[in-house]
């Protein structure tokens, strides 16, 4: 049976029982319940401040060289107000090595593109920003860029990206802006986040993409996705890794931890499975993507409180898989089918389109 069949048949069993709209008793595990929460606020707690040194890559060809591991803004709306946490954090993972900072404004309205200016300012020469521009309060695309770039005290952003699949989107008309700007050196590179390969279709057929960013996990994995590729979308190439390596075009992945929706069950069921809590489920998550063999130029991942920042930057700095890491993932896939139906709220459904669809977990056994 294809992971995909088996899962929906564990899925559709574990529903039978009786799972709730805000927990989930997962199949196979009778004693196990998941509620539908995010992790508690815990500003206080740092732990260990790791010790090693931040590989370093470049985006594509452009020549923007970057951290293996970039500092996400993407926030809960509960946390933006503390900004002096916020603050430490940033300039802690500055220390530390890592140089890309991608930042949201009004996109899932988290407004960060002032405090991170602030926050950057004293090695705003020094970092690379990365943003996904939405013009706001009325302003035109030109506007906008002329606001963020004040914000950051820069002459110019080094990565910025739209949502624009398709000749058919209002914003479609943004990129030819977008591209202009670039060559008048306010923007470095411009690039594209998708939710599906097919995405990539008219975008890459009309404009010279220099980064993309998709969603890559040990769970949401562009790897089994067959159901992309049997029409061959990306022509003589058997994967749109290949093509875009080939290409020269930047590859970025995002949503390391499974989505902020997704990482905490992950984590209390960790804790379930595993009593002794050997493994840390952010770190072994970023162990996969370290070790996957992909050509990664770099990868993104949300940081809410000071110890996501010592403890995702030691998965850098110590990057090898254990055995006991690979054991749990393991464990975790046969049932984040369940927990995903659960906690995923509708516009972050498009993940388990992403979801693997391998059973035999050989990709994991690589790794160790």
């Amino acid at each position: 049976m294809r992971r995909r069949e088996f899962v929906r048949a564990a899925s559709a069993g574990a529903l039978g029982a009786g799972i709730a709209a805000g927990s989930g008793m997962l199949s196979g595990c009778s004693s196990i319940k998941l509620k539908q929460e995010h992790q508690p606020i815990d500003f206080d707690r740092k732990g260990k401040k790791p010790v090693g040194t931040m590989p370093m890559g470049e985006i594509g060809t452009t020549g923007i060289k970057v951290s293996k591991f970039g500092f996400g803004s993407h926030l809960r709306r509960d946390i933006i107000k503390n900004e002096k946490e916020r603050e430490w954090m940033i300039r802690e993972a500055y220390n530390l090595g890592v140089r890309l900072y991608d930042v949201y404004d009004k996109e899932q309205n988290c407004f960060q593109y002032e405090p991170m200016g602030r926050h950057l300012a004293p090695m705003i020469n020094d970092v690379v920003i990365s943003i996904s521009i939405l013009p706001w309060e009325d302003r035109t695309l030109r506007e906008e860029l002329e606001r963020d770039l004040r914000l950051f005290g820069r002459d110019y952003i080094d990565m910025v990206r739209i949502h624009s699949y398709t000749p058919d989107d209002p914003s479609w008309g943004q990129w030819e802006e977008l591209f202009k700007y670039k060559e008048q050196g306010k923007i470095r590179a411009v690039g594209i986040p998708i939710h599906r390969p097919g995405e990539l279709e008219f975008p890459l057929k009309t404009y010279p993409i220099d980064y993309v960013i998709f969603p890559y996990n040990f769970y949401h994995n562009w790897t089994w996705l067959d159901w992309e590729l049997k029409h061959k979308p990306f022509g003589e190439y058997d994967s749109m890794i290949a093509m875009l390596k080939e290409k020269g075009i930047g590859i970025v992945t995002m949503k390391a931890f499974a989505s902020e929706w997704l990482i905490y069950p992950l984590i209390q069921l960790g804790k379930e499975l595993d009593k002794t809590e050997e493994v840390s489920i952010p770190k072994a998550a970023l162990h996969y993507i370290i070790n996957s063999g992909l050509p990664i130029d770099t990868t993104l991942g949300g940081m809410y409180y000071p110890f996501h920042v010592y403890d995702n930057v030691d998965a850098f700095f110590n990057p090898k898989m254990t055995e006991a890491e690979t054991n749990m993932l393991k464990k975790i896939r046969k049932q984040v089918k369940v927990i995903a139906q659960n906690h995923l709220p509708e516009h972050y459904r498009f993940l388990d389109r992403w979801a693997t669809d391998s059973i035999d977990d050989s990709d994991l056994d690589r790794m160790t």
